[in-house]
């Protein structure tokens, strides 16, 4: 069975690549040929993906002086590194740039999965986008959601009309917040599940086929990921970092905090995987780093992205780890917070979330 993954995969963002990863190699376990679809809209491209270096040359005319030269130059470094990551880790087919492009390719592949990811976002993809509702495939391929997020509790009021109209030709739906539920229910009389982020799926070990080594291991440090600016977050790395004398590594290229060892602001998704392996304690607002603090049961503490948080607290609820969740740091006053108490109970945990969630994927796709 051919199976095209829809995704946010040419983003460069740990997450989205992760997640994309995560599920090319499930759907391969399962015995499936599975491909991601490259439909990289400009919308998508200039959300995630760093400029090249003509860019800046062109609109931002102040960086070339001599003292942001350096800035620069790590920046197309980065973006160079990030795209062959992609390249060499994704099994592309085609290279849509529109809707159009993508709906006239007749790709004729058995099924076609959308999800991970924020897919569903309408915020991030500019209004509604046929692609991401698998509105281009032929009638006779499976379409199925798997873990497709709308990084909100609702659908807003103008697309609920074309989200109702595309999910009539699904054949599966499956959502990845138990909050957005009810919303894609209220759309569709078909059943939606909830089901694992795609990098829940596997296991640490699954993980050492596409880890490489970070820039930081034999050192001591708090791996700090700020996906969203938060000056609570900084003031609790700083009070942290001195508490502890451990130093703070982050993912800007320039300092922000007080004690800072470094950034791993050039890394890739492989690189990110070793720094939160190696890391002593892990303070982020980002889901997915919240997700590998699980897998790599790390000390942690989560502080919710004001937008998109509720994805981070549903799945720390589902898995009995709220308590790893801070709204406000004066409610901060025990290092023991971060600790995952019972790392067996967490095990057993995930593993049941894993069966139905495998579950489902096996019935979407008659396996």
């Amino acid at each position: 069975m051919k199976v095209g993954v829809v995704t946010f995969h040419n983003a460069h963002n740990y997450g989205a690549s992760l997640q994309t990863w995560a599920l090319q190699k499930v759907l391969k376990n399962l015995g499936t040929d599975p491909c991601v679809v490259h439909y990289h809209p400009d919308i998508i491209d200039r959300l995630y993906v760093a400029p090249k270096q003509n860019t800046f040359k062109k609109k931002m005319k102040y960086l070339l002086k001599k003292k942001y030269r350096a800035r620069v130059k790590t920046q197309v470094y980065k973006n160079k590194r990030y795209c062959e990551f992609i390249n060499n880790n994704f099994k592309l087919v085609g290279d849509f740039k529109t809707y159009e492009e993508l709906k006239n390719a007749n790709l004729g592949l058995d099924a076609y999965i959308t999800g991970s990811d924020q897919v569903w976002n309408s915020d991030h993809t500019d209004g509604f986008d046929p692609a991401y509702l698998l509105d281009f495939a032929e009638p006779s391929a499976k379409k199925i959601s798997y873990a497709a997020s709308v990084g909100r509790e609702y659908i807003l009021p103008q697309y609920r009309d074309q989200f109702a109209e595309s999910l009539k030709t699904y054949t599966s739906i499956s959502v990845r917040e138990a909050s957005a539920r009810p919303a894609i229910e209220s759309l569709t009389d078909k059943p939606v599940e909830v089901v694992l982020d795609p990098t829940l799926l596997l296991n640490k070990e699954d993980y050492e086929e596409l880890k490489k080594p970070g820039l930081f291991e034999g050192q001591r440090y708090i791996f700090v990921y700020m996906m969203e600016a938060n000056k609570e977050l900084v003031q609790f790395a700083n009070r942290l970092s001195v508490a502890l004398g451990i130093p703070v590594v982050q993912r800007k290229p320039s300092p922000i905090f007080r004690n800072e060892l470094g950034s791993y602001y050039t890394d890739t998704a492989a690189e990110f995987l070793s720094e939160i392996e190696n890391a002593e304690y892990v303070l982020t607002n980002s889901f997915h780093a919240t997700v590998f603090s699980l897998i790599y049961e790390k000390p942690f503490i989560s502080m919710l992205h004001t937008s998109t948080g509720a994805r981070t607290s549903d799945l720390l609820k589902s898995v009995g780890l709220e308590s790893h969740i801070v709204y406000q740091t004066k409610d901060f006053h025990d290092i023991h917070q971060f600790d995952i108490v019972d790392k067996e109970q967490l095990r057993e945990r995930i593993h049941e979330l894993q069966k139905t969630s495998y579950d489902f994927l096996h019935r979407a796709l008659e396996i």
